[in-house]
């Protein structure tokens, strides 16, 4: 589930990439690059990958989806059209401070 979503625009008003935050049992954080097609997947272990060919349409539909981690297996994962590497490793830190994001997200439900 989509915990948290901020856009960051270029000067001329395009959307030069997007940050999401999920609240899932595998994907962490997204970066989604719609000028290039290029989306990053950081996991919950924090391993980060990149993929690409992803159309604005299809991140769109992965942002939306009941399960981004079913969306994920079903659509990415070993997918030819969407190759991917493995970018890097998010700190101990990071991973921390984003599943704070995602505990205060919880509460605040709670609490509504």
């Amino acid at each position: 589930m989509l915990v948290e979503r901020k856009e960051h625009k270029e000067p001329n008003g395009e959307i030069g990439y997007i940050e999401s935050v999920f609240d899932s049992g595998n994907v962490l954080k997204t970066t989604y690059f719609p000028i290039n097609n290029k989306l990053y997947i950081a996991f919950n272990r924090g391993n980060t990958y990149s993929y690409l060919n992803v159309i604005p349409q299809k991140y769109q539909e992965f942002e939306n989806a009941e399960s981004q981690g079913k969306f994920f297996r079903e659509n990415f994962l070993n997918k030819k059209e969407y190759p991917c590497v493995k970018e890097f490793s998010l700190y101990p830190n990071e991973i921390k401070d984003l599943k704070e994001v995602v505990d205060i997200h919880k509460n605040k439900n709670i609490d509504e």
